[in-house]
């Protein structure tokens, strides 16, 4: 195992973006559920509320994305390669 793949934080930021895609999906198949059952007014705030989640986890993935690929480098770079 590299010295990459057993840092701590690494793992932690792989398991945040694997929460924020879930998050994401989940979001996108329920809109599309509620959107389908019903048109009331309800409709109108779930699927607002929805994809407010969806653009904050997007932003929160490209955050963790961007941190994960520096600290790589820096891993890099400290080892020599």
């Amino acid at each position: 195992m590299t010295e990459i793949q057993a840092n701590p934080t690494i793992g932690l930021c792989q398991k945040i973006l694997r929460i924020s895609t879930g998050v994401i999906l989940a979001a996108f198949v329920l809109i599309i559920i509620v959107t389908t059952i019903s048109t009331d007014g309800w409709v109108l705030w779930v699927g607002k509320a929805l994809y407010y989640i969806i653009v904050l986890q997007a932003l929160v993935s490209l955050g963790v994305w961007y941190y994960r690929t520096q600290l790589e480098k820096a891993i890099a770079q400290a080892e020599g390669v």
